[in-house]
């Protein structure tokens, strides 16, 4: 394996650190919603997901809110007793992130993605793709 037995070693000790999870979490908030990053933030774990540093294959970092699904309540006319404001949506947080990010890469093929940080209100995932063939 090499190199990347040690990368992924160090990654997982500086994961643990709570100063290295503040750092990134502030480091990610000053991104929009849906932004292409130079390069992953978990190196190994990108490259297990099959990223490459070549031209062809990119980052994506989005942030997705935590909670449930909220459907508003009827304004005018009769209100139900079972209106159903809130859902649990069968799709995970990390799959619809996924999805939000090919709607605006649509020439991308997805690689895979995994969770970069997450606050009280939202979750960031990094979306690996490459170039469709």
């Amino acid at each position: 394996m090499g190199a990347f037995k040690y990368i992924r070693n160090n990654e997982r000790k500086s994961n643990r650190d709570p100063a290295r999870k503040k750092e990134i979490l502030t480091e990610v908030k000053k991104y929009p919603r849906i932004a292409r990053i130079p390069k992953p933030t978990k190196l190994a774990r990108a490259r297990l997901l099959g990223y490459k540093a070549k031209s062809g294959y990119i980052a994506v970092r989005i942030r997705v809110s935590k909670g449930s699904f909220r459907r508003p309540r009827p304004v005018h006319a009769r209100r139900p007793s079972k209106t159903g404001i809130y859902f649990n949506l069968s799709a995970s947080k990390q799959k619809i992130a996924e999805d939000r990010v090919l709607n605006v890469y649509k020439n991308m093929q997805l690689l895979g993605s995994y969770l970069v940080a997450e606050d009280g209100k939202d979750k960031w995932y990094e979306v690996l793709l490459r170039e469709a063939d």
